[in-house]
């Protein structure tokens, strides 16, 4: 059994690899604090009675400060709107069949790297027709939403494609590829 297991692991980029060995790790740090929890000494079981402060106590309140709202509401559309813009251009160039300067929508630092990092593909990966099953966008900060696409390119399964857009100067780009 751990043959195969050490087989499958072998098999899989290092990425995935080191995400499933600290997602392991995770778990067994989860379960041995569960377990110290569970069998840490709690007293003898009874509840301490609470102390009454004699004297008045003066309860003062305080109001806390307001948040700024993630993107305002006109702007989701707008990252929407980009992000599709951008997968248009990128999906092609990712699958060997476009160049990085059709890719729209992107900072000048992430045309940068597109320019200067072509995709590796076997010839049946360059055949694969990839389309966007579903598009999330997520805002985080109010300059900063992070937009996951599942695609489906006829492979084995689906694929999630994680990037990030920033706001600048009234425009929102792709600044970032984290997965795809």
């Amino acid at each position: 059994m751990s043959d195969l297991l050490l087989s499958v692991l072998e098999r899989l980029p290092s990425r995935v690899r080191r995400g499933l060995v600290a997602a392991g790790a995770l778990l067994v740090l989860a379960a041995v604090m569960t377990a110290l929890t569970l069998t840490a000494p709690h007293g003898n079981g009874q509840r301490q009675p609470v102390r009454q402060r004699q004297g008045s106590v003066r309860v003062q309140r305080t109001t806390r400060p307001r948040l700024a709202a993630p993107v305002s509401t006109a702007a989701i559309p707008q990252t929407r709107r980009v992000a599709q813009r951008f997968l248009a251009g990128y999906l092609p160039f990712a699958y060997g069949r476009g160049g990085a300067r059709a890719v729209s929508g992107i900072s000048s630092a992430l045309r940068r790297q597109l320019l200067h990092k072509r995709a590796e593909l076997t010839p049946v990966e360059r055949r694969r027709r990839p389309r966007i099953v579903s598009l999330q966008t997520t805002a985080t900060t109010p300059t900063f939403v992070v937009a996951t696409a599942v695609i489906d390119d006829g492979g084995v399964t689906t694929y999630r494609l994680r990037f990030t857009l920033e706001g600048r100067a009234g425009r929102w780009l792709v600044s970032g590829v984290q997965e795809g």
